[in-house]
């Protein structure tokens, strides 16, 4: 699942489970039907995933005959799916970590390493495994316990990063992803004709860059792309020279990685050439361009820096209901599937 609560990703907001409705602070803001609060059966017997949709304010849908197909995975199931795909690997994104130990009296890294173990990905390279997260903290103790390629997940927009931050991720990380507009900064849905240096500076450090998430609805991207998936991949590959992207659609991204022209260097069509930024806001009367955006920050150490994850408790606090952590306990195979993380496939 890509979200710990189930109104934002299941139809559990039309099921009788909305009495579990909570708040949880440290999670979200505002209230939700957290999955912890269920079990494995509640889930899979009385609700029906929910294809997202981000683009909704603009009356844009995903699919809508199928908005509810499929079926809810544990992470053992999407592991022993994606072993016999010819993929190039898989990533795993964790979040609060530190959440679950506290309050639910449950290890999550522990858990993805066992059920990794248990699928036999310790024991292949056919596979890639890279796990992704916003804390420093989660991916300093799987780099103790795993040999698998570790994301250092930038949620903020930055500029760049100092000197000292990179030496602090490159301890723990092997590659860093980074939002669209920390690459190629934006103004009201125009590319400005600013450059940062993120890119750069991140593989100078040896860091691979991802960038994320690509869409493939025109309200997402901005206009420099003419609502074109297709050119707004080309522009973060050709032009900003990133590693890789993460996106909603891996079939563009297949159907590109697949385009002989990608490989034709200067020979290029001209339709292959990225956008230049800033390019179409100049052809504005300066008097109706949008206003410029602020500057981003600077990543620094600090904004790197984390306490190291704590111990997994025996106890529930009353941030989440007393039975939670007590069905969590019941079966960590299960409900390793209900965590605040998302599987993905890499083509």
């Amino acid at each position: 699942m890509s979200s710990v609560d189930l109104m934002d990703v299941t139809t559990v907001g039309k099921s009788s489970f909305t009495s579990q409705v909570t708040t949880i602070n440290d999670l979200k803001a505002g209230p939700g039907v957290f999955t912890f609060n269920l079990t494995w059966d509640d889930i899979s017997k009385n609700l029906q995933p929910m294809i997202s949709n981000p683009m909704s304010t603009y009356k844009l849908y995903r699919n809508p005959r199928n908005k509810n197909a499929g079926n809810f995975m544990r992470l053992s199931d999407f592991l022993t799916f994606a072993k016999g795909k010819d993929l190039s690997g898989i990533m795993i994104t964790v979040e609060h970590a530190a959440f679950m130990a506290e309050k639910l009296g449950f290890g999550v890294v522990d858990a993805v390493v066992k059920a990794l173990d248990d699928s036999g990905y310790s024991k292949q390279t056919a596979q890639n495994v890279m796990i992704q997260s916003t804390n420093s903290s989660v991916l300093k103790k799987f780099k103790q316990e795993t040999k698998y390629s570790l994301v250092y997940m930038i949620e903020e927009g930055v500029r760049d990063a100092a000197p000292s931050s990179l030496a602090d991720i490159k301890k723990f990380a092997n590659a860093v992803s980074v939002s669209t507009t920390s690459v190629l900064p934006q103004t009201h849905y125009y590319l400005t004709n600013q450059t940062n240096k993120l890119v750069t500076s991140l593989q100078s450090a040896g860091l691979q860059v991802y960038v994320y998430v690509l869409m493939n609805e025109f309200a997402s991207q901005p206009n420099d792309f003419f609502a074109d998936a297709t050119s707004q991949i080309n522009a973060y590959v050709q032009g900003a020279k990133v590693d890789g992207i993460i996106t909603d659609f891996p079939g563009t991204a297949h159907r590109y990685k697949l385009n002989s022209c990608t490989s034709m260097g200067n020979s290029a069509p001209l339709f292959m050439q990225p956008p230049q930024p800033g390019s179409l806001l100049l052809t504005m009367a300066p008097d109706v361009q949008p206003p410029a955006a602020a500057p981003m920050p600077l990543l620094t150490d600090a904004d790197v820096a984390e306490p190291a994850l704590p111990p997994v408790s025996n106890t529930t606090t009353a941030a989440s209901p007393s039975h939670a952590a007590l069905r969590m306990r019941t079966d960590v195979s299960i409900l390793i599937a209900l965590l605040m993380l998302c599987a993905s496939l890499l083509i």
